[in-house]
C-alpha cells in the first residue's frame, strides 16, 4: 500500500458531507431508467409482479438482485434512500479473496484454507464457521466476477492493509476511488437488468413490515413512500440487505451502551430497520454483545489519528486514569483496537508538547500548527504551561498523570519501555506549553444481526428457518465473518459473495414452491 493511501484508508468518509455531489456521480441512477422502471410507490400489491423482494439496494442488495434476475425472476428491489450503493457511496470498498486470477498472475502462494485459518485466529475463534467457510471458498470466485463485470483494481492489488492485522498472504483488493470503484460497474449491472425489465427499483421508500401468513411464511412487505403514502407489495420471498444499526442511538443504546458515544461515521441508513423487522417476524439476533468501535477519532472535532507506519507519534496516549494503555507505536491495529475497547468510555488522551507542535509532529490528519490552536481556543484541546495543569483542565487524576509522564521520559532517556516496549523514544515530553487531544471511536460497521443459516434463510432462537426469508450482508452482522475482530475486506466482500448466495438459495426455494404448488393442481385435476 502506498504511503498516499495508508494516510487514510476511509478518507472517503469525508464525502459523507457532501454527498449529494458522490451520489449525482455514481450513487444515482439513469434517470430514464428510473421513469421507465422504477415501480410506483402507489401500486396495490396485485401489481408489484414480483418473484422476489430486496430490501437494500447496497453492497449486498445490488448483487442479490443481479444474480436472481439472471436465473430468470422478476425482481422487486426496494431502498429507503433516494440513492443507491448505501455504503459503498463513502466506504473504503476493501474486499479480500485467496485464489483469484489477480492473486494467482502474481505468483502469490495463498488458499481459501488459509483465509478461513487467519479470519479464525484473528477473529478470536468466535465466527461463524459454516458462513466464514463459504464466504471465504467462494471469494475468488467473486473476485473474478468483479473484474468481469468492469470493476478496477489498484495495481497493488492483491496486497496488504496496514489499516487492520496483516493476513499471512496479500489478499486484500481495492480501487482508485475505494467503494465507488465497485459502485460503478454493479451500478451498469443492475441498469442492465432494469431495462430489461426484469427488475423493478423503487427508492425513497421505506420497508415498515414483513408481511406474513397464518403459517409465519414471509410473503410481502410493507412501505411508505416520502409522502407517507402506505402500500404493500407480495412475492414469494424476502432477503433482508438493509445494513447494520451504526446510526441508530436507541439500538446502540440497548444492545451497547458503552459505544453509544462513539462518533457515527456510516450514512444515517444503517439504523438496524431489517433487525428489527426480522425480529419481529420472530428471527433471532446474535453477537448483539459485538461492536468495535474504531480508535482514532477526535472527540468533538474533525480529523482522526495518523496510525503508524504512515505516522509516529511524538507524544503518548493515556486513558481516563492518566496511565498509558498501550504501544502508541504498535504496528498491530488489532492491538490497538483492543486496548482502546478495554477503555472507560471508549475514549483517551493524546498528550504532546511544544516540541511536537513546533515540529509538525502533531498526528491528526488535516491538521497543523494553526489548527491545533484553533482546537484550543474551541475547547477542544486542553493546553497548560504544566502537566500538573493540564491534568486538572482534563479532569483526570493529576497524581497518576505526572508519574506517567516522568515514568515516559526515563525511558526515552534509557532507551528502553519496559512496560510497552515501544522503540522510537525519540523525545521526552519536556517542553511546555503542553497539549491534551480528547480520542474517541468511530463507528463505521457493526457486529450484531440476524442469525441466518448456511442458505441464509433467517431463522428462529430455536433453530427453525422463518420460510421466505433469507438475509445477507451488514445485517447479518459483521461477526459471522470476523468474530471480535475487524478483518481487512470481510465486510464488503462477504456481502458481495453471500448476497449472490442468498439469491441463488431464494431462486431455489421459490422455484420449489412453484413446483410444488404446480404439483398439487396437478393432483386436484
Amino acid at each position: 500500500m502506498s504511503k498516499e493511501e495508508t494516510l487514510d484508508r476511509r478518507r472517503a468518509i469525508k464525502r459523507t458531507v457532501a454527498l449529494g455531489v458522490g451520489i449525482g456521480a455514481l450513487g444515482a441512477m439513469s434517470p430514464r431508467l428510473l421513469q421507465a422502471n422504477t415501480a410506483d410507490p402507489g401500486q396495490t400489491s396485485s401489481n408489484s409482479d414480483a418473484d422476489l423482494i430486496i430490501v437494500g439496494a447496497g453492497n449486498a442488495g445490488i448483487p442479490a438482485a443481479i444474480q436472481a434476475a439472471d436465473l430468470g425472476f422478476k425482481v422487486l428491489l426496494v431502498d429507503k434512500n433516494p440513492f443507491i450503493g448505501g455504503m459503498l457511496n463513502i466506504s473504503g470498498g476493501h474486499i479480500s479473496g485467496a485464489d483469484s486470477k489477480l492473486q494467482i498472475e502474481k505468483g502469490i502462494e495463498d488458499s481459501p484454507a488459509q483465509h478461513y485459518r487467519d479470519c479464525m485466529r484473528m477473529g478470536k475463534y468466535s465466527n461463524n464457521s459454516e458462513l466464514l467457510k463459504i464466504a471465504v471458498e467462494n471469494a475468488a470466485a467473486m473476485i473474478d466476477w468483479l473484474v468481469e463485470i468492469g470493476v478496477e483494481f489498484t495495481p497493488e492489488s492483491p496486497a496488504f492493509e496496514d489499516d487492520h492485522e496483516h493476513y499471512s498472504s496479500a489478499r486484500t483488493y481495492w480501487g482508485p476511488d475505494y467503494g465507488r470503484s465497485l459502485l460503478g460497474p454493479l451500478r451498469l449491472e443492475l441498469e442492465k437488468r432494469i431495462e430489461r425489465g426484469d427488475i423493478n427499483l423503487l427508492l425513497s421508500t421505506t420497508v415498515i413490515k414483513l408481511l406474513q401468513d397464518d403459517a409465519g411464511t414471509v410473503t410481502g412487505i410493507a412501505v411508505e413512500n416520502g409522502s407517507g403514502k402506505a402500500s404493500s407489495y407480495m412475492a414469494k420471498a424476502v432477503i433482508l440487505t438493509t445494513g447494520g444499526y451504526g446510526a441508530s442511538q436507541a439500538l446502540k443504546e440497548k444492545y451497547n451502551p458503552n459505544i453509544a458515544k462513539s462518533k457515527v461515521v456510516c450514512l444515517p441508513h444503517a439504523s438496524g430497520d431489517g433487525l428489527i423487522m426480522a425480529q419481529q417476524a420472530g428471527a433471532e439476533l446474535i453477537n448483539m454483545d459485538h461492536f468495535v468501535s474504531f480508535p482514532g477519532a477526535i472527540n468533538g472535532a474533525r480529523g482522526r489519528l495518523i496510525f503508524p507506519p504512515t505516522h509516529y507519534s511524538q507524544g503518548i496516549w493515556v486513558n481516563k486514569k492518566g496511565e498509558r494503555f498501550v504501544n502508541e507505536h504498535s504496528m498491530n491495529p488489532d492491538e490497538r483496537e483492543r486496548a482502546f475497547l478495554a477503555q472507560t468510555d471508549f475514549g483517551y488522551f493524546m498528550i504532546l508538547d511544544n516540541k511536537a507542535k513546533m515540529n509538525d509532529e502533531i498526528g491528526v490528519k488535516g491538521w497543523n500548527q494553526q489548527e491545533l490552536d484553533r482546537q484550543v481556543s474551541k475547547g477542544v484541546v486542553k493546553k497548560a504551561n504544566s502537566i500538573r495543569e493540564l491534568g486538572r483542565k482534563m479532569g483526570i487524576p493529576v497524581k497518576p498523570l505526572l508519574a506517567t509522564v516522568t515514568e515516559y521520559n526515563q525511558a526515552v532517556f534509557t532507551k528502553v519501555d519496559e512496560k510497552f516496549n515501544r522503540h522510537r523514544l525519540d523525545s521526552p515530553i519536556n517542553e511546555g506549553p503542553f497539549y491534551s487531544i480528547p480520542i474517541t471511536g468511530s463507528i463505521l460497521i457493526s457486529h450484531g444481526g440476524v442469525a441466518v443459516n448456511p442458505l441464509m434463510q433467517a431463522i428462529e432462537p430455536s433453530g427453525k428457518i422463518i420460510d421466505g426469508l433469507y438475509a445477507a450482508g451488514e445485517t447479518i452482522g459483521s461477526a459471522q465473518m470476523m468474530g471480535t475482530a475487524v478483518l481487512s475486506g470481510m465486510s464488503v466482500g462477504p456481502a458481495i459473495t453471500l448476497g449472490r448466495i442468498a439469491a441463488r438459495n431464494a431462486c431455489q426455494y421459490m422455484q420449489y414452491q412453484n413446483n410444488r404448488v404446480a404439483s398439487c393442481l396437478i393432483t386436484e385435476t
